[in-house]
């Protein structure tokens, strides 16, 4: 087995996105991953301590835009203000990606890179630190991920498929996305198919040479205008990059990767109907956030509120979610059309405001 590198890793954490189905909680200028969820810390800085257990504040770096580097650093003030890497527009996570590493090279030269995001839900972290620890190990032979066992036919993930077992990991096979009900039950009746948690650890060279053979589209752009002389000029770079996945720019067309399977429970906290699989229920399946709640007769419901009192009489399947300015109540079947109602929103000036 190759020995462990012993110079600390450096941590990419990804904070850009909108977080548009955690409405009315998520808003614009103040996202999921900048709010509480299902701790008294905000989603974000769970992430922060979670990398603070592989690597050192000064080489955990966040990934987001200038207005939300304002709102983070108001938040979490003692974080480094230089360490953040900015994109002038979200363009998912293939060109974020593309340019940090060419930062971390200058910077760092050819440290370990580990990609985390910001809106996840990993139990225990000392499981998440022993198999962060041992996925560093594979780096030498290419680019790793991390699989997560699937415990559900969840239609929302994606798959990963593994092949021959390696030092610490797996070869991959392939990649799949998103599917129906009736593959995602296929699936994890197989020995060799974990969820893709979208972790990823690789060699700042290995990621920038599988750009180069695999997305030059992304990586040229950024490379002939790097370093940057202004955040101008790479706004004018970023103009000419399409908005692409790492996983479909990379790692669905390399042959330089292993899988490590991940010993920790994770859930990607992309929705209130995740709280369900977080948060503890009763025998009704009912989940509550807040302080007081009553259940008569009720059941399947989820509630994130701030009066001292909830009350569910009669009812099922409802998710309640309370703000200062809004209130939103949705059946688990419409919380789906949640992004659709936002869109709705954007057009009417008067409820424009609680978007923001």
């Amino acid at each position: 087995m190759a020995k462990l590198p012993k110079e600390s890793p450096v941590v990419l954490i990804m904070a850009g996105g909108k977080g548009e189905r955690f409405w009315p909680r998520s808003r614009t200028n103040s996202p999921k991953q900048l709010q509480k969820v299902y701790s008294n810390k905000t989603l974000l800085r769970e992430t922060i301590d979670r990398a603070l257990t592989i690597t050192t504040l000064d080489r955990i770096y966040i990934g987001t835009n200038a207005n939300l580097k304002t709102e983070i650093l108001k938040k979490d003030p003692k974080f480094p203000s230089t360490n953040f890497i900015l994109e002038p527009e979200g363009k998912n996570t293939a060109p974020i990606i593309a340019l940090s590493a060419l930062y971390f090279q200058k910077k760092f030269g050819n440290p370990n890179l580990i990609v985390l995001s910001a809106d996840a839900f990993i139990d225990p972290i000392k499981e998440f630190t022993k198999t962060i620890e041992q996925a560093l190990y594979e780096t030498e032979n290419g680019m790793v991920l991390l699989g997560v066992k699937p415990n559900r036919p969840e239609v929302g993930y994606g798959y990963i498929s593994t092949g021959k077992p390696t030092d610490v990991g797996y070869t991959v096979k392939a990649f799949f996305e998103k599917p129906d009900f009736k593959t995602a039950l296929k699936y994890i009746k197989k020995k060799n198919f974990y969820w893709n948690p979208g972790i990823f650890l690789f060699r700042t060279e290995t990621i920038l040479s599988e750009l180069e053979r695999h997305a030059p589209h992304i990586l040229n752009p950024l490379k002939n205008g790097f370093p940057f002389k202004s955040f101008g000029d790479l706004k004018t770079a970023f103009q000419m990059l399409p908005s692409e996945a790492i996983d479909t720019a990379i790692m669905e067309k390399s042959n330089r990767i292993r899988m490590v399977e991940a010993t920790f429970n994770w859930d990607d906290v992309g929705s209130w109907m995740s709280l369900e699989r977080i948060l503890p229920g009763d025998k009704e399946k009912n989940h509550h956030q807040g302080k007081e709640v009553l259940y008569h007769k009720a059941s399947g419901n989820i509630s994130s509120v701030q009066k001292e009192l909830i009350a569910f009489l009669g009812v099922k399947d409802l998710i309640v979610v309370e703000e200062p300015d809004v209130l939103l109540v949705t059946s688990r079947d419409g919380v789906g059309d949640i992004k659709a109602m936002l869109s709705t929103m954007r057009k009417n000036k008067v409820l424009q405001k609680y978007l923001d």
